[in-house]
Order: structure tokens, then C-alpha cells, then sequence
């Protein structure tokens, strides 16, 4: 940083940082070469780590709930109101669970802002399991935060379009692996072939979506393959698999021993929004990838090249059945997935792209 200057960023978040995908794939990965560049950023969560513990606990009572985003909006807007001294804030997609603005146009007031986004938030998609706390979202929301931005930064086109709207530098930084920790190794041969998935409670909706087909390749192949679902707790499909809780220590052992990766998602707004991160974890581990042809997966995989596209239960039963059956065919798509991560979806290829956005905010 010109002059040796040090910039103190305030990262605020909803969540904890080592909980989200969305910021442990975004910004957490390149806070070590920030701090580096002389950056010091803290990260200021709505929720403590307890507090998202007991909030999403299946046994956690409503009003329990309740209790918790109230307690955590007092606390942030204390916060908020006593700020201390700050050169700038990092907001990534929002600073509370409420539709409300205060508490992060009053951390902003006066500040140069990143508005950092990765999804359709603009869009209120409530899970099934979070419809109850529905009215306490607003689609006006992100609007009136992205006024304020200095710089906008979003994984892909579709955001960057509605982005453009209301700010006028955003910059388009794909969500990234870390390609030294994800490292496409050799496993030892099987006698069965692993199907494997790897989510949330409330994106198991998108599993479902390809129930009937994993049911039928069930009935063809038996013992020759296996299923391994992982962060879908709750989940009893009908048929034989390993569901496994998700598990920051063991993430990448866990995907590694996959063979094909699923990425269902429904056609609609909210899923042409998504940032392809079930599809570049699976490629950067060498694994072949079986996608719905829906929003960023369409830039990310090249249809018979570095993966494979399903559109209909048909699609779906047909593209795994193909990869069961011709491992040399898993191999050379695993090969060139790993070859377009590491070129352009890489921590690596991208952390001039966040130095950039952050020297355009905070010089």
C-alpha cells in the first residue's frame, strides 16, 4: 500500500466468518494477502458463534428464536452507534437477518463501502425450515445498501446486471477455491462408484428435485455404487446412503472421496444467481460434475469437456449411468476441471481482482 499506510476495514456480516460458505469462499479466503497489503480487517458478525448455534438447533422453540434476532439487533446497533474509528467497511450482503437499513447505514455513515453479494438476495427465497421469519426480509433491501456502495463486487454477470442499476463500479470476482488446500489426488480403486452431493438443510430442496432419478440409478446398479450426502442432516431418502453432517476439519476429505458430484438447481431467478461453488469444489478435486444447466454452471462447465449437463430426470439417470460405466471418461473430465479451476477459478488467479476492488474503495 502506497506509503506504508495501514486501512482499518470493518467486515461486516450476518454470520459468523467461519460458518458461511459465501464468505468463507469470498472474502475469507484473501484476508491473509490483505492484511498483508496492509490491510487490518475485523469481522463483526450479527450472530455470535453460539448464537448461530442455538438459533439454527432443529429443537431451538420459535419464540427461543425470536429472542436471539432480537438481542443480536441490540447489539449490533450499539455497536453500530459507537462504531469507533474506522477507513472503511466491508459489508458483505448484509449486516443483519432484518430488512431493515439502520444498522449498516449507520457503520457506513461517512465511510468509502465494498457491498460484497452472491446470490439473488434481492429476491426474499425463504426455505421451507425459515418461512416463519419471512416478513422480517425486504426486496427493497439490497437497492438502498447498494446506493451507498463506492464499489460493488458480485461472482457473476447476472448479479453484476441488477448491481449496475443502482451502482456505478461493480466488478465481477468469482467465487474461489483455494486450489493448495483442494488438490486433485489419486484415491485407491473401488468396487463401487460414490455419487455424492454436498449442501445445506435448507438447499436439500435441490437434492429432492432428483430423487426419482437417483431412485432408478439405485435399482440399476445396487451394490455398485454408493450414495454420500453431506450437510443434510434430516434428510431420509429412499434409498441406501451416508449423510454426513458438514465439518469445516474435514470438508475436503469428505468431497475427495466422491467420484461424481451433483449440482441440481431448479430453473428460476433465484438459481441463475448462484455462484457454481458445489460444481468448483467437485472440480478442483479432479471429480467429474453432473450440473443442471442453469446460471453460472453454465460458465463454469463446458458440456462433455470438464463435466456434464442434466436438464430432466432422463438427462440425469442417463450422464451418471455413463459415468459409472466408463471411468476413463470421469478421469478425463475430472483432468480438465481441475485445469479451468486453477486457471481461472482459483484464490491464486483472483486475489489482483480483490486488491484492485479494495485499493478502488479505500486509497
Amino acid at each position: 500500500m502506497a506509503g506504508g499506510v495501514k486501512r482499518r476495514i470493518a467486515l461486516l456480516t450476518a454470520y459468523p466468518l467461519h460458518i458461511p460458505p459465501s464468505l468463507r469462499f469470498r472474502i475469507g479466503q484473501y484476508l491473509p494477502a490483505l492484511q498483508e497489503a496492509g490491510y487490518t480487517i475485523e469481522c463483526i458478525p450479527f450472530f455470535s458463534a453460539q448464537q448461530y448455534q442455538t438459533f439454527t438447533a432443529r429443537d431451538t422453540p420459535i419464540l427461543r428464536r425470536f429472542g436471539i434476532i432480537g438481542s443480536s439487533f441490540l447489539g449490533s446497533l450499539v455497536r453500530a452507534i459507537n462504531r469507533g474509528r474506522w477507513d472503511g467497511i466491508y459489508l458483505h450482503r448484509e449486516a443483519t437477518v432484518l430488512g431493515t437499513t439502520l444498522v449498516e447505514k449507520l457503520w457506513m455513515r461517512g465511510l468509502p463501502v465494498i457491498v460484497d453479494f452472491d446470490d439473488a438476495i434481492w429476491i426474499v427465497n425463504v426455505s421451507e425450515e425459515n418461512k416463519r421469519f419471512a416478513w422480517l426480509k425486504s426486496s427493497q433491501k439490497l437497492p438502498r445498501l447498494l446506493r451507498q456502495a463506492k464499489v460493488v463486487t458480485v461472482c457473476n454477470e447476472y448479479l453484476a446486471a441488477f448491481a449496475r442499476q443502482y451502482a456505478e463500479d461493480v466488478r465481477i470476482i468469482p467465487t474461489t477455491i483455494d486450489t493448495d488446500l483442494y488438490r486433485a489426488l489419486e484415491t485407491p480403486p473401488k468396487s463401487y462408484v460414490v455419487i455424492g452431493w454436498s449442501g445445506s438443510r435448507t438447499t436439500t430442496a435441490h437434492l429432492r428435485t432428483i430423487e426419482g432419478a437417483l431412485v432408478q440409478l439405485y435399482k440399476l446398479y445396487g451394490d455398485r455404487i454408493r450414495f454420500r450426502f453431506i450437510g443434510t442432516s434430516g434428510y431420509q431418502p429412499p434409498f441406501p446412503a451416508e449423510i454426513l453432517p458438514w465439518r469445516a476439519d474435514t470438508e475436503v476429505e469428505d468431497l475427495m472421496k466422491i467420484d461424481i458430484g451433483l449440482m441440481p438447481l431448479p430453473d428460476e431467478d433465484w438459481s441463475r444467481g448462484k455462484c457454481a461453488l458445489k460444481a468448483l469444489q467437485y472440480m478442483a478435486l479432479g471429480k467429474a460434475a453432473v450440473v443442471s444447466p442453469i446460471g453460472m454452471n453454465c460458465e463454469v462447465i463446458e458440456d462433455g469437456v470438464n463435466g456434464l449437463f442434466a436438464r430432466t430426470l432422463d438427462d440425469w439417470v442417463d450422464k451418471i449411468s455413463y459415468l459409472i460405466e466408463h471411468p476413463e471418461v470421469r478421469q478425463s473430465l475430472g483432468r480438465a476441471a481441475r485445469e479451468v479451476v486453477e486457471r481461472q477459478y482459483s484464490v491464486r488467479a483472483n486475489t489482483a481482482k480483490y486488491m484492485e476492488a479494495f485499493e478502488a474503495a479505500f486509497k
